[in-house]
């Protein structure tokens, strides 16, 4: 009930007294001026992201005009991690409560963005509650990024990190990271910087590109002040049809299920300095590459088929000839038939094995390269009563997931010959396991299991399995 009244109060006070404030372009910049033990020891001058975090702007200037910092400490200090400080305990209070804050104080609804918490960065500190942020803040003294979508960042230091870094290296209590002389802060409004960011200079990639696949990376120049970029690709010059509006703290961007067939796409960025927003960059444009065949016959999973089948599929356009693969494995381990430059759409195979299970899928090539493999099929020849599955079809295997990229769901395949304990597990790209999904024993067989990472960042994964004495690892892609 304590937390739904804050909310309601910081909502009130935003609707009563920020609302014109907070409509506001620009950066309002304000002057920390630090002492220790009553020295002056320099000052830290900040600028906040008001178009981007407008509650905890209006909130920390709330505070500045009623000198609420005045006198308070920076209480904490984490070489290598931040500085903090803001809460009124630490004016006069026993040491032992600095930081633990007033619970009387207003909170402030989180408002998480996708900026990066790198150096100088000024984020609010809270609790376990998203939403419990008050008066108490913290400045990056180095690359944060385990902070980001978890705290609000919403400002920055535009000058001073020599008097953060002199204020990060204090001597401090032993067992607490308070430091042993009190650092005091007194807080200024000083104005407003309403510079715009100039336009992000698109690198890559090219305009004009073809044969773009289903996945495609992107990447910009950084442009000097900006905290966030939008990130707009469409199917028209004037993006009125939006395929993908996203906000990033990052120079780049990985784009997956772009629709194949020579679909021709437009991609666009803007800056945000965090008090205003620039132009959009010139617009590039690409096309795909040919779309991926239909498989038509032997359908799937058809039975008592011929050993000597003809294989159909659909045409694509653009292609100029095709590869027919045929496996006994459904990872194509191994090829019973690998044959390219076939020119029709069909083609047909002789002498295969009775009474077994087999598995196909084609792609096309135009002049100048391949194209995407085709679902697979299965079939089996003759009749299925004398099917020896285990002979046929089991061995060590893991497939790539599918989709990938994907967002947020994938399924992964793999296969044991023979009872085995079988450990899959998840894993980031410094290594960091993040998630086992199976552990157990498992008979003969081929498996198939989803993994949701609704819970993960976009990035780059990788999956391994471990069956008595295989091991074997893949990488995959989450795009959100």
């Amino acid at each position: 009930m304590k937390n739904l009244q804050s909310l309601f109060i910081a909502a009130l006070l935003f609707l009563l007294l920020g609302i014109n404030t907070i409509a506001q372009t620009g950066m309002p910049q304000y002057n920390i001026m630090c002492e220790r033990e009553g020295n002056y020891i320099g000052d830290i001058k900040v600028e906040l992201f008001r178009i981007i975090t407008p509650l905890h702007v209006h909130n920390f200037d709330s505070l500045v005009s009623i000198q609420f910092y005045d006198t308070t400490a920076f209480h904490r200090v984490v070489p290598g991690f931040v500085i903090q400080g803001g809460d009124p305990n630490s004016r006069h209070g026993d040491p032992s409560t600095w930081g633990y804050g007033d619970p009387t104080q207003t909170t402030v609804p989180a408002e998480f963005t996708n900026i990066n918490h790198a150096r100088g960065i000024l984020g609010a500190a809270r609790d376990s509650d998203i939403n419990s942020a008050t008066s108490q803040f913290f400045i990056n003294v180095a690359g944060n990024s385990s902070l980001n979508g978890q705290y609000t960042a919403y400002g920055r230091v535009y000058d001073g990190m020599t008097v953060v870094d002199d204020i990060v290296s204090s001597p401090v209590v032993p067992g607490t990271e308070r430091p042993v002389q009190k650092i005091e802060m007194f807080v200024t409004y000083l104005g407003v910087n309403n510079s715009v960011p100039d336009p992000p200079v698109l690198i890559s990639p090219e305009d004009g590109l073809e044969d773009v696949m289903r996945t495609q990376s992107f990447q910009w120049a950084p442009v000097q002040s900006a905290v966030l970029y939008r990130f707009q690709l469409s199917t028209d010059s004037n993006f009125t049809t939006i395929v993908q509006d996203k906000l990033m703290g990052t120079l780049n961007n990985l784009v997956g299920g772009l629709q194949l067939g020579f679909v021709k796409y437009y991609w666009r960025v803007q800056a945000n300095n965090g008090g205003n927003i620039s132009s959009f960059s010139e617009v590039r444009s690409f096309t795909t590459g040919i779309d991926i065949p239909n498989l038509i016959s032997p359908p799937d999973s058809a039975l008592n088929v011929s050993t000597s089948p003809t294989f159909e599929w659909t045409p694509v356009n653009g292609a100029v000839s095709y590869t027919l693969q045929i496996s006994t494995f459904g990872s194509f381990i191994n090829f019973v038939v690998n044959q390219p430059g076939i020119t029709s759409t069909s083609y047909s195979v002789t002498d295969l094995e009775e009474n077994k299970k087999y598995y196909w899928r084609v792609r096309g090539a135009t002049a100048n390269y391949e194209g995407l493999f085709s679902q697979v099929f299965r079939f089996t020849t003759g009749s299925t009563n004398s099917v020896d599955d285990d002979k046929n079809l089991f061995a060590y295997n893991l497939e790539q997931n599918y989709p990938n990229p994907f967002n947020p769901v994938t399924k992964i395949k793999f296969g044991v010959p023979i009872t085995a304990i079988v450990s899959l597990s998840i894993y980031n790209v410094i290594g960091e396991q993040l998630a086992v999904l199976i552990d157990k024993e498992f008979d003969a067989g081929i498996y198939e299991i989803d993994f949701d990472a609704s819970n993960l960042p976009s990035g780059i994964y990788f999956y391994k399995l471990h069956a008595a004495e295989f091991i074997q690892t893949k990488k995959m892609i989450l795009i959100k």
